[in-house]
């Protein structure tokens, strides 16, 4: 159920993807709006045409185009089929301080996580090579630095699937929080990051041995939010360490960073994994100027899925609202939050034209910070 009053708009329009739960009545399909690109279905192919294949795949978009709603959308249509491991960066790591070493130490906590879960049965071998890991002098070391005695004591008994599952899950939240473990993790683990790998995919391949036992035939590790690392870092992930991440056993999706397509790397990036797609922003202006009546329907819909349109004072306000927003979804909600809020303050019950200009204003204001004149070839952030 759309809102029905203003004071319901705030939770209605969250920048965030859609949650599983609430897919069937917020979802729109925008395919048509994108300009008729098939990235998604082509993602989608690759992926159900070789089940138990480990193609690394690049998912790029423009902030605010609706990658992540599109990710759920893709988990939704194959899940029957898949074991899927969804995580973010954003929310376990350091995103301004990422390194490529924390990716793999956050996916073996999705993956031992996902094995005490459905009590998969893992091979005592496995949990051997495991256990002597642990009792190399690298990770005695950033156990006793940084993990705590809990965990060091637990190291000395029996390792089991339940410790290790909170082992990891400890060792994400340290590389999340503490500064000072990132320069152990490069001095201790980097240098031997291949038997890191080795373990990873032996588990890998443990999972995918029962997943017929479970009624699935393959598993994928979607990586959420590495699209809003910076430049530097990026290159560092996807180009200087791309060997290394493309060694996962499983399919693996990763959202990328959209200035490295215009990198001038990015061929060498791509060649180094099987694929790159991109995902179009909604369309709303034609080349000529003219609207684009296909993008602009399908953001109306996707404003009529979230909140009654009677909330606007007029139907021209949305319809400024969606040319104004360039197609970029976060702006429109943006927009709409913040003019529905204008109107709450001045105790309306719908939103008119004087609260979208307030918040179209904002918006525009925000960009202009981020903009600076161009004197060499005098034009004017106005001009921008």
């Amino acid at each position: 159920m759309p809102a029905r009053n203003l004071e319901e708009v705030y939770d209605f329009f969250q920048n965030e993807p859609i949650e599983i739960d609430k897919f069937d009545d917020l979802y729109v399909n925008a395919d048509k709006g994108r300009g008729g690109k098939p990235s998604y279905n082509r993602l989608k192919q690759r992926l159900v045409s070789k089940p138990d294949g480990s193609l690394k795949m690049l998912f790029a978009g423009f902030r605010g185009c609706g990658k992540s709603t599109e990710l759920v959308r893709l988990q939704r249509a194959i899940e029957k089929d898949f074991v899927i491991l969804n995580f973010s960066v954003l929310k376990s790591l350091d995103i301004l301080n990422i390194s490529y070493t924390e990716l793999f130490i956050a996916t073996m906590e999705r993956l031992f996580d996902f094995v005490k879960k459905e009590q998969i049965e893992i091979d005592p071998l496995f949990l051997t090579n495991i256990k002597n890991w642990l009792n190399t002098r690298e990770i005695e070391e950033i156990v006793q630095r940084h993990l705590g005695a809990d965990i060091q004591s637990g190291i000395k008994g029996e390792v089991t699937i339940p410790f290790l599952a909170g082992f990891f899950a400890k060792f994400t939240a340290a590389a999340k929080s503490s500064s000072s473990i990132k320069e152990t993790l490069k001095t201790t683990v980097e240098p031997k990051i291949s038997e890191f790998i080795l373990n990873c995919n032996l588990l890998i391949d443990e999972i995918k041995s029962k997943l017929p036992d479970i009624g699935k035939k393959g598993l994928i590790i979607i990586i959420e939010d590495l699209d809003k690392v910076d430049v530097e870092r990026g290159e560092d992930i996807f180009y200087i360490h791309s060997t290394q991440l493309t060694q996962l056993g499983c399919h693996c999706i990763f959202t990328f960073p959209i200035a490295l397509l215009y990198h001038n790397r990015f061929k060498t990036i791509k060649n180094n994994y099987d694929e790159a797609f991109v995902l179009p922003m909604i369309k709303v202006s034609e080349k000529s100027g003219e609207p684009c009546n296909e993008g602009i329907r399908i953001m109306m819909d996707i404003i009529k899925q979230r909140m009654d349109p009677p909330l606007f004072e007029n139907r021209v306000i949305p319809n400024q609202m969606i040319r104004y927003s360039g197609g970029c979804l976060w702006d429109l909600f943006r927009m709409i939050k913040d003019a529905a809020d204008e109107a709450l303050d001045f105790e309306r019950a719908v939103i008119n034209s004087e609260d979208y200009d307030a918040a179209y204003r904002s918006l525009k204001a925000e960009y202009e910070f981020t903009i600076a004149e161009n004197k060499e070839k005098d034009i004017t952030v106005e001009d921008y």
